[in-house]
């Protein structure tokens, strides 16, 4: 059977473009965004552009001065905290859950998605991305708890812009299944308070290797 034309409208197609862009660094954090700059580099009508701009708005990716300009979010310490603190509550929620369930609920998205971490192990920063960001991901919909499912997607474009800004300031390569394993062992067969504190674990350290980074970064820069 044919696959179906997935139909997307110019104002989608143009806030991809520009969410991909900001995901991927080609706008640096607080960077001011003016329409009809992103008119010419993206190829569209500037009330598609301003319409983009607004989705993205909702997403908290760009912010809005009003009767002012557009820019790209902060990514600063506190949001650094902000984003992995509300990361880690979804995710302690999911496991908690998947522990208590995991006989009725399986552990398939799970097990396939720690399998994919060590193909992607010596890989490229697009790869060990898709892979850390997909493991965590799968154990929150192996819970098929659709209103969790739905608001920790919302932060995946915030994790992956936070993933590739801190590789390319301070790349630590870590080595994704021994960073990984504890938490895949106590999903497995820990109890929900295990499962539950080895995400936050996991979490805490990232918080402190990340804030650390950027306040050094920050330091360095202040310098004259």
């Amino acid at each position: 059977m044919r696959t179906p034309i997935e139909r997307r409208s110019l104002q989608q197609q143009a806030a991809d473009w520009l969410r991909d862009a900001i995901v991927r660094g080609q706008f640096a954090p607080a960077e001011v965004l003016t329409e009809q700059a992103l008119t010419e580099r993206i190829g569209t009508g500037r009330g598609t552009v301003r319409s983009a701009l607004f989705d993205l708005e909702a997403q908290e990716m760009v912010t809005r001065s009003p009767y002012s300009s557009w820019r790209v979010a902060e990514l600063d310490d506190r949001a650094i905290w902000e984003i992995y603190t509300l990361r880690s509550a979804y995710e302690g929620l999911a496991a908690r859950i998947l522990a208590e369930r995991r006989d009725s609920l399986g552990l398939e998205l799970v097990s396939a998605a720690f399998a994919g971490l060590a193909t992607a192990e010596e890989a490229g920063t697009d790869a060990r991305v898709k892979a850390d960001l997909g493991f965590h991901m799968s154990f929150v919909r192996q819970t098929g708890h659709q209103h969790l499912i739905r608001r920790h997607a919302l932060l995946a474009d915030k994790m992956e812009w936070l993933y590739r800004w801190s590789e390319e300031r301070w790349p630590r390569r870590n080595p994704l299944v021994a960073e990984h394993q504890p938490l895949f062992d106590a999903l497995r067969s820990g109890t929900p308070d295990q499962a539950e504190q080895q995400v936050r674990t996991h979490i805490d350290a990232s918080i402190e290797l990340d804030v650390a980074g950027y306040l050094s970064l920050a330091a360095t820069q202040e310098k004259p």
